[in-house]
């Protein structure tokens, strides 16, 4: 995860770390940077717990037409994934 010195971000929760791995991968592939939210779960947390895969995605410092622009970029590298 890159190092931002404010903590402005959305999180978007998802059922499972296979989708979480397809929309992240698809998101690096279009040049958008996310984190995994299962990254951040302790090493001996239960793998099944609810809530556990999803995104992060960081908004800080950034303007707001980059914003719109990375949210297009996203719904056109997600689109094909169902």
């Amino acid at each position: 995860m890159p190092e931002v010195a404010s903590g402005l971000h959305v999180t978007i929760r998802l059922p499972s770390l296979a989708r979480e791995q397809a929309l992240i991968g698809a998101a690096h592939a279009a040049g958008i940077e996310i984190a995994a939210l299962s990254t951040l779960w302790l090493p001996d947390s239960a793998a099944g717990a609810p809530g556990r895969y999803g995104l992060i995605l960081g908004f800080a410092g950034i303007p707001e037409a980059q914003i719109t622009e990375a949210v297009m970029t996203l719904k056109a590298a997600w689109a094909g994934l169902g």
